[in-house]
């Protein structure tokens, strides 16, 4: 198993693990950078508009899995990057 292999697989894992698997139960669970997948990470690094991503959470969800990053921009500003597990995006907030 190679290792991008092995993280997508811890990354399953912990989302079995969080989800319950019998019951369905959303519950937000941060992941390490090196551990979001590479189509996620680049649609995060597309929206950050020059800021630093502080936090990667993910979330089970009916549809499949779910990334939210918080990132916080160069203004002082904050903003929500929500992406689907094939790197969809899905959200992109700016906070205040």
């Amino acid at each position: 198993m190679n290792k991008s292999t092995g993280q997508w697989a811890a990354v399953v894992a912990l989302a079995a693990v969080v989800s319950g698997c019998a019951t369905f139960r959303s519950e937000e669970v941060t992941v390490p950078w090196n551990n979001v997948p590479s189509a996620v990470q680049s649609t995060i690094e597309a929206h950050k508009y020059g800021g630093v991503v502080s936090k990667v959470e993910m979330e089970r969800t009916k549809s499949g899995l779910v990334y939210e990053a918080k990132v916080q921009g160069q203004s002082g500003t904050c903003s929500e990057v929500k992406v689907a597990e094939d790197g969809k995006l899905l959200k992109y907030k700016v906070e205040k």
